[in-house]
C-alpha cells in the first residue's frame, strides 16, 4: 500500500466547487507531496541499490549509510505530518488523526486565543486609530458616487421598513399598546415641565406676538364691533352722537393697548401671562384639583376613537412624506441630505482635530465592544469548525497548510541523510 494513499485535492466539495484561490492551493500541495516522496523514492532507491550491488565499503558505505538515514528520516516526517490529518495507512494507530479527532478542542483553543490576543481594547483600538477610518471616510465620502450610494441605501433600508410597517399595525399599537400606557400614566407633570420649559426659553413669545398682531388688525378692520358694544348696553335716552363719541374713544384707547402689547415686549400684560403660566405649571405638577381635573380631560380626549383614526392619518402623511422628500430620487430632502453627507466629507479631510476626535470615539467603542465581546465574537471559530464534519475540516486545514507542512518531510530527508553521513564518517573514524 502506498504511503501517498491520501487524496491530492481535498474532498470537502470536490475541485469544481474550489474558488481559484483554493484550487491554486491544491495544486501547491499536490506539488510538494509529489517533490516530497519523490525524495523518499530517491532514497530508497539509492539504499537498494548500494546493497545489491557494491560491498558498502569506501565512499559507497557513507552513499549507504546516508540513503537509509534519509529514507528514514523522510519515513518518520511524513508519519508526523500525515497523523495530523488523518491515520496513515488507514491505520488506527494511537495518537494520530489528530485535527479529525479534535477538531472541536483545536477549535475551542483557537478562539480562545484569538480572544485573549487579538479581541481586547488596546489591540482594537490601536489597530483602528492607526487605519484613519475617518480620512479614508472623508476620501470615499468626498466622491459623488459614494454620496448617490449612501443615500440610495438609506432610501433603500427606509423604504425596506415603510414597506412593512402596514396600517393595521399601527392601528393595532395605537389602540392596544400606545393609548392604554398614556392613560395608565400620569401626564400631568410633564405638561407642567413642558410649559415651564417653554415660558423660560421663551418660546411663546412668537405665539403671543402673531395672536395680539392679528387682534390689532382684527379691531382695526371691523370698528363696528365695538360701535354695536356701546350701542346695545347704553341706555336708550343717550344719544347718538353721545354713543358713537364714547365708542370711537373706546376704539382708541383699546387700539392703543393692543398696539402697545404687540410693541412692547416687556408689557405688563405679557408678564402677567408668563407669571400666570408658571403658576399653571406649579398646580399642573402639584396634586390639586386643576390637575386632576386635567388628567380626566387628557383621558377623555385619549380614549375617544378618533384618536386612532388621527394617528392613522399622521402616520399615513409621515410615511408618504418620507417617500417622497427621500425615497424619491427627485426629493429636495435627498438632495440636502447629500450635500450635508459632503460636508462632513470635506471637514473629515480637511479638519485634522474633528477627525481624530471621530477616529477616537469609534476605536474606544470598539475597544469597549471586543473588551465586552471578544468570547462571543472569538466563538464563531469554533462554532464553524464544530459544525464541519471530521474529515472536511482536516481536509479544509491541510489546504490551507499541508503545502507548507510538506517542506518538513524535505527537510526530513535532507537532514537524514546528512545525519546519517555523519555518523558514518564518526564511525569510520573512530580507533578499531
Amino acid at each position: 500500500m502506498s504511503i501517498e494513499k491520501a487524496p491530492s485535492v481535498p474532498r470537502f466539495g470536490g475541485p469544481s466547487e474550489l474558488t481559484p484561490e483554493d484550487q491554486e492551493r491544491a495544486r501547491g500541495l499536490r506539488k510538494m507531496r509529489t517533490l516530497a516522496l519523490s525524495l523518499l523514492i530517491l532514497a530508497t532507491l539509492i539504499f537498494l541499490s548500494t546493497h545489491i550491488f557494491t560491498d558498502n565499503t569506501g565512499i559507497w558505505g557513507f552513499v549507504s549509510r546516508a540513503s537509509e538515514a534519509a529514507m528514514i528520516g523522510a519515513i518518520a516526517d511524513w508519519f508526523a505530518v500525515t497523523a495530523l490529518f488523518r491515520h496513515p495507512l488507514g491505520l488506527p494507530i494511537p495518537h494520530t488523526a489528530i485535527i479529525p479527532r479534535k477538531k472541536d478542542t483545536l477549535g475551542a483553543s483557537l478562539s480562545a486565543f484569538v480572544a485573549a490576543n487579538f479581541l481586547h481594547a488596546e489591540a482594537v483600538s490601536t489597530k483602528i486609530r492607526s487605519a484613519e477610518v475617518s480620512h479614508r471616510a472623508g476620501r470615499w465620502l468626498g466622491k459623488s458616487a459614494s454620496r448617490d450610494l449612501v443615500v440610495d441605501r438609506a432610501a433603500g433600508g427606509l423604504e425596506y421598513v415603510l414597506a412593512r410597517i402596514d396600517d393595521d399595525s399601527v392601528v393595532a399599537l395605537t389602540r392596544n399598546v400606545i393609548i392604554p400606557r398614556l392613560v395608565a400614566t400620569r401626564k400631568t407633570p410633564v405638561l407642567a415641565q413642558l410649559l415651564r420649559q417653554i415660558v423660560l426659553d421663551g418660546a411663546h413669545h412668537k405665539l403671543v406676538d402673531l395672536i395680539v398682531a392679528e387682534a390689532y388688525s382684527w379691531l382695526s378692520d371691523n370698528p363696528q364691533v365695538i360701535d354695536e358694544i356701546v350701542h346695545n348696553r347704553s341706555p336708550s335716552w343717550v344719544p347718538d352722537f353721545v354713543n358713537e363719541q364714547l365708542a370711537n374713544r373706546l376704539q382708541r384707547e383699546v387700539l392703543g393697548w393692543v398696539a402697545d402689547v404687540r410693541d412692547n415686549e416687556y408689557h405688563k400684560a405679557r408678564q402677567a401671562l408668563d407669571a400666570w403660566l408658571v403658576d399653571l405649571s406649579d398646580d399642573l405638577n402639584a396634586d390639586t384639583p386643576l390637575s386632576e381635573k386635567a388628567e380626566v380631560i387628557l383621558n377623555d380626549l385619549l380614549s375617544q376613537p378618533g384618536v386612532v383614526d388621527s394617528v392613522l392619518e399622521i402616520w399615513s402623511s409621515l410615511k408618504q412624506l418620507l417617500r417622497q422628500a427621500i425615497v424619491d430620487p427627485e426629493g429636495e430632502v435627498r438632495g440636502r441630505i447629500s450635500e450635508l453627507i459632503g460636508e462632513f466629507a470635506e471637514r473629515l479631510q480637511t479638519d485634522s482635530e474633528f477627525a481624530a476626535k471621530i477616529d477616537d470615539r469609534i476605536a474606544r467603542t470598539a475597544g469597549d465592544l471586543a473588551e465586552s465581546f471578544g468570547p462571543e465574537i472569538a466563538s464563531v471559530i469554533s462554532d464553524t469548525i464544530e459544525r464541519w464534519d471530521a474529515k472536511e475540516a482536516a481536509e479544509r486545514i491541510e489546504l490551507y497548510v499541508g503545502r507548507d507542512l510538506q517542506y518538513i518531510r524535505i527537510n526530513g530527508t535532507v537532514i537524514g541523510a546528512l545525519v546519517g553521513l555523519v555518523i558514518h564518517t564518526i564511525i569510520v573514524l573512530l580507533p578499531g
